[in-house]
C-alpha cells in the first residue's frame, strides 16, 4: 500500500517527497512528477517497485525517480 512507501528508510512516508511537490508520495498520484501516473508504471510485470534503471540512482525505483523518464 502507499501508506507504506517509505524510500529514504526512516520509518516516516510523511516525509517522502521525491518529486518536492510538497505531497507526500504516499498521496501523490504521480510520485516523480513525470507526467505518467504512478499506478500506471512498474514496466512489464505490472510492478513499479523492481524496477531500477537509472545508474546514477541505482536503489530509487523508476516510479520515484524524478530523473528518470518511465513509460
Amino acid at each position: 500500500p502507499s501508506i507504506l512507501e517509505d524510500p529514504d528508510g526512516d520509518g516516516d512516508p510523511r516525509n517522502d517527497d521525491t518529486d518536492n511537490d510538497n505531497i507526500p508520495n504516499y498521496s501523490d498520484v504521480d510520485d516523480d512528477n513525470d507526467g505518467v501516473l504512478t499506478i500506471d508504471e512498474g514496466g512489464d510485470d505490472g510492478d513499479p517497485t523492481n524496477d531500477f534503471n537509472d545508474p546514477d540512482n541505482p536503489t530509487l525505483p523508476d516510479y520515484l525517480n524524478p530523473n528518470y523518464p518511465n513509460n
